[in-house]
């Protein structure tokens, strides 16, 4: 199933909503940046029998905006996309189809230890946690049914970051997109819904517009 008009609008609402938010107060730093790492799913999607489909691990890559707007408290956004393919299993029978995630999300963030800009008082690192709400989209002929290619998430996050210059900032995060999927949901088609982890390891250099 194909990334929709109607998801991508979706998506790029969570996004500008994580940009435009903090606008309510003065932004203090402006990070925009690009990020790699490893999606790694736990759990079946469909759980047979008589078929079960399973996504498998894969390399990920997206960009994401992260505004903050203290030393403690900042909003994120980003999308990221993972060509996952998925094992169809059926008695006596695994085969890997083709297929993609696409993870989109805004968070609020705080900062458990403060945020650095530079000065040689600040601590080399600093420690974040963050929640807030996210999609999970997935396409391939594999799921090619009537609805349920699109599920809302409760997106968790964990990191850390650190300057790599007066510019350029790094960071390394954890985050675990749960979402509840269930295809064709009302018909007689429907399968059972299954609570499903997203996990994905990245790291992400940044580009830091603003500075306070």
């Amino acid at each position: 199933m194909a990334w929709t008009k109607q998801t991508g609008g979706t998506a790029a609402i969570i996004i500008v909503a994580a940009l435009m938010a903090p606008r309510v107060s003065v932004a203090q730093t402006v990070d925009l940046g690009a990020r790699a790492g490893f999606y790694s799913p736990i759990g079946s999607l469909i759980e047979g029998p008589p078929i079960q489909k399973r996504l498998q691990g894969a390399v990920m890559g997206g960009l994401d905006a992260v505004v903050w707007m203290s030393g403690r408290v900042g909003f994120a956004g980003s999308v990221v996309y993972a060509p996952s393919r998925v094992a169809v299993i059926q008695p006596g029978n695994v085969t890997d189809r083709d297929g993609s995630v696409i993870l989109a999300s805004a968070r609020l963030l705080f900062a458990l230890t403060p945020l650095g800009h530079g000065a040689a008082a600040d601590p080399p690192w600093s420690v974040y946690v963050g929640a807030g709400p996210g999609l999970a989209h997935r396409s391939g002929g594999v799921w090619s049914y009537a609805s349920g290619a699109t599920s809302p998430a409760l997106v968790l996050n964990a990191g850390v970051e650190t300057l790599s210059g007066p510019r350029v900032a790094m960071r390394l995060d954890f985050e675990d997109s749960i979402s509840r999927a269930q295809f064709d949901a009302g018909a007689p088609s429907e399968t059972a819904a299954q609570t499903h982890h997203d996990l994905a390891f990245s790291l992400t250099l940044s580009y830091r517009v603003r500075r306070r």
